[in-house]
């Protein structure tokens, strides 16, 4: 019996492993903290994916947003060209008259770029030829010129019929498209015939400046901002959206600008002469 004490004493003896200060305190307490390491790390790697991906998103958000907005803004100027389209001689009285009141109903593009801010070169891409639409400038002046044309073509409508209602007065039983400038300016004087005939003439202009403007905004846009978004990061997410003319011809023929106005013959009525007429319009559009 005593025999088998010892060896029992023996074998517990045995199984009695030396304290091991490393494997007993240290690494418990190093395997703790290098794996909240490594879960902050992954959390903090995971962050800044998703925050990198809502950044490409916000891109292609407004990306799209000015691409829908030119498209509007190009389809109603197309809209209001509709209404004398192919109506058009060099005769500025014809041309008035030509013109009717046009009824629209058009909300201004709300000018806030701050969105478009990455379309901006960055200073590494200083030594290179920046594209026309990398500037915000540009994109400012086509959207203040659109919204500056809404108020013009509604002022217009105003004028034009006052026009009207004061030709019908003086000649109620002759078609006033058929009336020489003599009766026009014996009907409702010199001045009003001036500033309306200089009104019509600034928005042709104007209206065909904005529309080839907006057009190549939405033919080469979309690319250029394409190039700064990165798109195989939102493969699920959306895409660009293009534009194209696909061959339209009755398009492609509203974005033919109008024929040339002549204002030689009516030089007395200005009082100056027509180039100096023509240029004024010229520099109608700010670009």
């Amino acid at each position: 019996m005593h025999e088998e004490t010892t060896l029992l004493v023996n074998a517990i003896d045995g199984l009695r492993q030396e304290p091991n200060y490393f494997k007993d305190y240290a690494f418990p307490i190093a395997s703790a903290f290098f794996t909240s390491i490594l879960g902050a790390g992954i959390a903090y790697l995971t962050l800044r994916h998703q925050e990198g991906i809502q950044i490409e998103k916000d891109k292609m958000d407004a990306a799209n947003k000015w691409i829908l907005s030119a498209e509007e803004a190009r389809a109603t100027l197309l809209a209001i060209k509709g209404n004398y389209h192919g109506e058009l001689s060099e005769n500025p009285l014809q041309r008035l008259a030509a013109i009717p009141s046009i009824l629209f109903h058009a909300s201004p593009i709300a000018e806030g770029y701050q969105d478009l801010s990455f379309v901006v070169p960055n200073s590494e891409e200083d030594g290179e030829r920046y594209h026309k639409w990398s500037q915000i400038p540009r994109i400012r002046s086509m959207v203040s010129n659109y919204n500056y044309i809404l108020k013009l073509w509604e002022q217009r409508n105003g004028i034009n019929q006052e026009f009207k209602e004061q030709l019908l007065k003086h000649y109620v039983d002759k078609a006033y498209a058929t009336l020489s400038l003599y009766d026009t300016v014996a009907a409702l004087g010199q001045a009003k015939v001036v500033i309306l005939m200089d009104l019509t003439e600034r928005l042709i202009k104007l209206t065909d400046d904005l529309i080839v403007e907006f057009d190549n905004f939405l033919s080469e846009f979309p690319a250029y901002a394409k190039t700064k978004i990165q798109v195989k990061r939102l493969k699920r997410y959306g895409s660009i959206m293009t534009y194209s003319n696909n061959g339209n011809q009755k398009l492609l023929d509203l974005l033919v600008k109008s024929p040339e106005v002549d204002f030689k013959p009516f030089e007395p009525l200005f009082g100056e002469s027509s180039e100096s007429i023509k240029n004024r319009h010229l520099n109608g559009y700010e670009e």
